[in-house]
């Protein structure tokens, strides 16, 4: 019920009417187009913080097997319908989505959110020394947690500033890598996985000079898969930014 407090309540409720006269004429000339337009705009908006923690050490999620590093920032939304995740510089999710993405890019974003196995809904929690956790609030069955992003479950964090051998020799990524090699139609070209660029073959004289110094040098490494042969990677490593490796 609305109660209106001003003396001159006849002009308030017009100037009401007229104002939903003019939204209902604006909804009813929108196209078809526009309307998806916002909707899908609207499904990308964060929900507004209702406290912001930022991670002082690092938090082993045992039971996700998840480690988020120091300086994540944990978004609570005001109606603890999710925890949206950010990760600093230099890390990025792994995400089970190898078979949408062929190049995965870095995810410093990710969703933690409860469902519901009955009626009703859960709500998300985060405690320090506990971790992320599910209320009841009204759900009539059990609550569950999940990490995902867009849809597609996060298995870990990758530290992507921890080199690229350690990176490259990691099991998963190099069955993404793999996978890559597989679907790929030109393997002479540039490759990328996370951001980190590699070739499968050299198309001709490799370089990886890196501001005059030999700190940055090539690498390969090989990659088995299996049901056919190994195959090599070729990458430039070492302690200096912008080690990259060009082709001449």
């Amino acid at each position: 019920m609305i109660i209106y407090k001003t003396t001159f309540m006849k002009t308030t409720v017009m100037s009401a009417l007229c104002g939903i006269i003019l939204l209902v004429a604006c909804k009813k000339k929108e196209t078809p187009v526009l309307a998806e337009t916002v909707k899908q705009a609207a499904t990308e908006i964060p929900s507004e913080c209702g406290q912001e923690i930022i991670l002082a050490k690092p938090k082993l999620l045992k039971e996700k097997g998840i480690e988020l590093p120091v300086a994540t920032k944990l978004c609570l939304a005001k109606d603890h319908s999710e925890i949206t995740i950010e990760l600093p510089k230099g890390y990025s999710f792994d995400v089970n989505e190898t078979s949408v993405q062929a190049k995965p890019l870095p995810v410093t974003f990710a969703t933690y959110h409860c469902n519901c196995s009955g009626g009703g809904a859960c709500q998300v929690t985060f405690i320090d020394e506990l971790g992320f956790g599910c209320m009841h609030s009204n759900c009539t069955g059990g609550c569950t947690g999940e990490f995902t992003y867009k849809g597609y479950s996060v298995n870990r964090v990758i530290n992507l500033s921890q080199g690229k051998e350690k990176f490259f020799t990691d099991p998963i990524i190099q069955k993404k890598v793999a996978a890559q090699f597989a679907n790929s139609t030109d393997k002479k070209s540039r490759q990328e996985i996370y951001g980190v660029s590699y070739y499968f073959e050299l198309p001709g004289k490799a370089s990886c000079d890196c501001e005059g110094t030999k700190a940055c040098v090539l690498k390969t490494l090989g990659i088995a898969m299996e049901k056919s042969a190994s195959f090599k990677i070729y990458y430039c490593d070492g302690p200096c930014n912008g080690c990259e490796l060009t082709v001449n």
